[in-house]
């Protein structure tokens, strides 16, 4: 519990530094000699934005006369939250005829099509290397995951509202930090246990946001 209270006390007040801190580690063990992904998460970084803005500029480069918005989601999207290191994109398509166009665009820079994978409207793209998207001057870039997504997926929907909500409430951040902070400290956490887990927090979000039955159930079948 101290090291849990350390951390979000360190992510609130930056200019404190907690004496004898165990050295950096991905996974850090507890006195029970068992892995703990104390590392697999980290204060906010202002270098995310810029990152991502970077990002936009060359998608848009790209794919400006595709009828397109583009979206920072996720974690690393809100100030003050403790996020994976990985930008969530959105690529929001308005017109659906033509998702054969963005794609081979996408995969010509250095994207993989990895699909819908069960999630209908929002199709997955990742990079093959530090260097996609591709450019001439052969930059590498910040590791993110990109969607593209249709303007009526549910997919889209609840990333959008449940980023504003946390952007919108303070609180409501300070809860999730919690929350996270807390799920890396257990033992035998993983990463596919770390964001199960994480999903009664944003049904309850989206919840209140008043999202239906139906939404919500499919929102918890792909986070299950």
């Amino acid at each position: 519990m101290k090291q849990l209270n350390n951390m979000v006390v360190a992510l609130l007040h930056p200019s404190v530094v907690f004496r004898n801190a165990a050295p950096p580690s991905k996974h850090r063990r507890n006195t029970s000699g068992k892995r703990m992904m104390t590392n697999f998460i980290e204060p906010h970084k202002a270098a995310w934005k810029i990152a991502f803005e970077d990002l936009k500029g060359v998608l848009f480069k790209l794919l400006g006369n595709c009828e397109i918005d583009i979206q920072h989601i996720g974690s690393t999207a809100i100030p003050d939250l403790f996020a994976k290191p990985i930008l969530d994109i959105d690529l929001i398509m308005h017109n659906k005829a033509l998702l054969g166009v963005i794609t081979a665009r996408l995969e010509k820079i250095g994207y993989t099509n990895r699909g819908e994978q069960g999630i209908r409207g929002r199709f997955a793209f990742r990079q093959q290397s530090e260097w996609t998207p591709q450019t001439k001057d052969n930059r590498t870039w910040q590791e993110h995951h990109l969607y593209v997504c249709y303007p009526d997926s549910l997919a889209l929907k609840n990333h959008l509202l449940f980023r504003d909500a946390l952007l919108g409430d303070k609180k409501l951040v300070e809860e999730y930090n919690v929350l996270k902070t807390s799920l890396v400290q257990e033992e035998g956490m993983t990463r596919e246990k770390y964001t199960k887990q994480k999903t009664d927090f944003i049904i309850s979000v989206l919840t209140k946001l008043g999202l239906d039955k139906d939404e919500l159930d499919e929102i918890k079948k792909a986070n299950a």
